[in-house]
């Protein structure tokens, strides 16, 4: 059946090409990105070019009020860079990225493996996945002040269940926020609230494997820890990965906890390279040894996510032509 020109409506013909104009007119995308776009620059590309600018710059607190910073060059990177503070909280940095960040991920793979395999209806898994994912919706300072004072030595309700199940005599305590604790404690509080970070994310992962390879799995014999091992795991390598970035770059910022339940003590025990940066720039108001601080943890930052992708590349095209 035919559609002569002279029963469609002119009206139709309207429509349409009003139709056409709004799809390519060419001022509508710039419209939808323009706003995103000023947003992005205003809090994201100016404070970086102007954070920039003043690692160069002797700005501190009168300086910058007065506008009357003056060009040093190098010197806040060389300040930093031969501070004996400085590469003592690198250290600790490194030992809460080891046992943090790695921690989490691969705790979240565990829980999102064995929720997937164990639980099998589906409302469970939600209810479940709900009750695990609750730590991460609570504000970083909220779970923070939660903390401090579950860890205190005589009021916190951690030892006292230490005391009620027999592992801490009765008049026994431990300092969980002295010097030889205090960055293992907060490592332990950020590990329970970020934990179900990789797990949603492993856990997308799993779910959208096809069905179709483990039903053959099944069929030729293979065991669940060869399954786990041969297909499951390989499979969600860059998943995980990706998941582990994630969280090492988080591990970076990691100034709220320390802030709220140590302010980097005692004796500085608990302080990281970004809180340091954070001390120096809003509290002592040194704006240009912040500022050093600042790009020297980006660069560091950068060089360490490229040589892990660089070396996971090389592992997935060694896999794939194995």
């Amino acid at each position: 059946m035919s559609l002569k020109a002279e029963s469609v409506s002119p009206d139709w013909f309207k429509h349409k090409r009003a139709d056409k104009n709004l799809i390519v007119n060419p001022v509508i995308p710039w419209l939808m990105i323009g706003f995103p776009v000023l947003i992005l620059i205003a809090i994201v590309i100016y404070p970086t070019i102007w954070m920039g600018y003043h690692a160069f710059q002797n700005t501190n607190m009168m300086k910058l009020f007065y506008q009357d910073w003056e060009y040093i060059g190098w010197q806040n990177f060389a300040t930093v860079l031969s501070d004996d503070r400085m590469w003592d909280s690198v250290g600790r940095l490194i030992q809460y990225l080891v046992f943090g960040a790695c921690l989490e991920v691969l705790l979240g793979t565990i829980l999102a493996l064995t929720l997937f395999e164990l639980v099998k209806s589906q409302l469970a898994r939600v209810i479940i996945l709900i009750l695990l994912v609750l730590p991460m919706m609570l504000p970083p300072s909220i779970v923070a002040t939660l903390w401090k004072f579950l860890l205190q030595a005589y009021n916190g309700a951690v030892n006292h269940l230490l005391i009620k199940i027999g592992i801490l005599g009765p008049m026994e305590r431990i300092e969980w926020l002295d010097a030889g604790l205090s960055l293992w404690s907060l490592t332990m509080v950020d590990v329970w609230q970020w934990t179900a970070l990789p797990l949603l994310i492993v856990y997308s992962g799993r779910v959208s494997l096809p069905p179709a390879i483990y039903e053959a799995a099944k069929v030729d014999g293979a065991s669940q820890f060869m399954v786990l091992r041969r297909l499951t795991l390989p499979l969600l390598k860059e998943i995980i990965a990706i998941a582990f970035i994630i969280r090492f770059m988080d591990a970076y910022k990691f100034v709220d906890k320390v802030y709220v339940m140590t302010s980097g003590g005692p004796a500085q025990s608990s302080e990281l390279p970004v809180f340091i940066a954070f001390q120096k720039g809003i509290r002592e108001v040194e704006i240009g040894e912040a500022a050093a601080y600042a790009w020297i943890i980006f660069a560091v930052a950068m060089v360490l996510i490229t040589l892990f992708l660089k070396y996971l590349k090389k592992v997935l095209k060694a896999q794939a032509f194995a």
